[in-house]
């Protein structure tokens, strides 16, 4: 085993793919500053192949402290597929004489949106073709009354 004996660089950069699983919230803290704070839903990778079982994901709290990058993320919102980049932090806070709490969360450097929808889920397909079986039926051209507005009153056509 050979010994380097310049330094190595440590880096901490995150880069998350996933779905935002709420709105962006501003919150302010105690010290005085704001921060803009959300939750990012990333799916694991597919398990090789065996029986099916659902995909596990991991949820993600992803913090914006910078005014461009509270900006950014407020713009977006929950549902969106969205990359986030930035730094895994931990942060320390203390709440009223009980002990100091620390989450992980992420440092959002930047948000950009991907998506307007998540991609379905087995449960929101169900759903969407419970909805669909529940319309009224097209009604028949031959038979169907319009209500028409002409010249500022209500005809039946």
């Amino acid at each position: 085993m050979s010994t380097s004996t310049s330094p190595v660089e440590h880096t901490n950069e995150v880069r998350l793919i996933g779905r935002l699983s709420v709105e962006p919230e501003a919150v302010m803290l105690p010290s005085g500053d704001e921060i803009v704070t959300t939750r990012l839903v990333v799916q694991r990778p597919r398990p090789p192949a065996g029986p099916p079982a659902p995909r596990r994901v991991d949820t993600v709290t992803c913090t914006a402290w910078g005014p461009m990058q509270r900006r950014n993320l407020r713009l977006l919102g929950e549902g969106d597929t969205v990359e986030i980049t930035g730094a895994l932090r931990r942060r320390f806070w203390r709440s009223g004489a009980g002990p100091g709490q620390s989450t992980f969360e992420i440092e959002v450097e930047s948000a950009s949106f991907m998506a307007r929808e998540p991609p379905p889920t087995p449960k929101r397909r169900a759903a969407g073709a419970s909805a669909a079986a529940q319309q009224p039926p097209e009604p028949d051209p031959q038979t169907e009354r319009r209500l028409v507005l002409v010249g500022g009153e209500v005809a039946h056509q």
